[in-house]
């Protein structure tokens, strides 16, 4: 339990490394949701800030590499006492991803270590309040205080994306669309825009030149073949079915509504 937790723990303090928001649907209009963090840079770094390289020995032995997935329904079974005494909020938390998956894929040796949550869905209508299902995914780990702590009382909070940001989705036999509702009290953006690109904040710039070379990407799969999408630069599979497209993700962070989109789906 603790090992799945701290887990966990990496994709909160990592949210704004590459991510990858994917959606498969399947032709009965059921699909798969997927968000993967690519930790693989930071992993390096990390090692590196902890004195880097490896012994002879260990570099015979290999380093470690798993791939697994783990269904938080299973997790809350076999582990339901653990769970029972957690906080209540921890556990609240629990009940409300329970229907969800995460799967963990790591290759020390090749500098690859992503972390992906998902949710099998029966229909378009389950990702209504994903945003949120994600949030408390994420704040299932067992230092959620002091993550807490840390983006509140240092610029790296600044670059972890809002949590005003709803992102919805919608279906029809001729189109696809990706829209995204920011909550927030009127007037208070652009101040809050303007205090997170002060180029003059020297802690500010050191992230926004760490961020420069993080990327938010969206890949989208259908059963027919698109006809059109409104998003420049869009890159298409040989059949068309596929469609993979990204932003920076200081752009990101400026304007959310930017990885929205239209498709337009071909005539049958």
């Amino acid at each position: 339990m603790k090992k799945i937790i701290l887990l966990l723990a990496f994709a909160c303090f990592l949210t704004s490394c590459n991510v990858t928001e994917s959606l498969v649907f399947n032709e009965n209009g059921s699909g798969e949701f997927l968000v993967t963090y690519e930790m693989g840079d930071a992993m390096k770094a990390m090692t590196k800030a902890m004195g880097g390289g490896k012994s002879d020995s260990e570099k015979k032995e290999g380093g470690e590499v798993m791939d697994t997935t783990m269904v938080f329904a299973d997790i809350m079974e076999t582990y339901k006492d653990s769970v029972a005494a957690l906080p209540e909020e921890k556990r609240l938390a629990m009940e409300a991803v329970k229907d969800m998956f995460m799967n963990m894929k790591v290759d020390e040796d090749e500098g690859i270590m992503n972390l992906g949550i998902g949710l099998n869905f029966n229909s378009i209508d389950e990702l209504k309040n994903i945003n949120e299902k994600i949030r408390k995914a994420q704040s299932l780990n067992s230092q959620g205080d002091q993550v807490g702590s840390m983006k509140e009382n240092s610029p790296l909070g600044n670059f972890f994306g809002s949590e005003n940001n709803k992102t919805g989705y919608t279906l029809t036999e001729h189109s696809f669309s990706r829209i995204t509702k920011i909550d927030i009290p009127e007037g208070t953006a652009e101040d809050a825009m303007e205090e997170l690109f002060n180029e003059e904040d020297e802690s500010n710039q050191e992230f926004m030149d760490y961020f420069e070379n993080a990327f938010y990407n969206v890949k989208l799969t259908f059963p027919k073949p698109v006809k059109s999408i409104d998003v420049e630069g869009a890159v298409f599979s040989e059949d068309r079915k596929t469609i993979t497209y990204r932003v920076n993700w200081i752009e990101y962070l400026k304007n959310p509504l930017i990885l929205d989109t239209n498709v337009k789906f071909v005539d049958e």
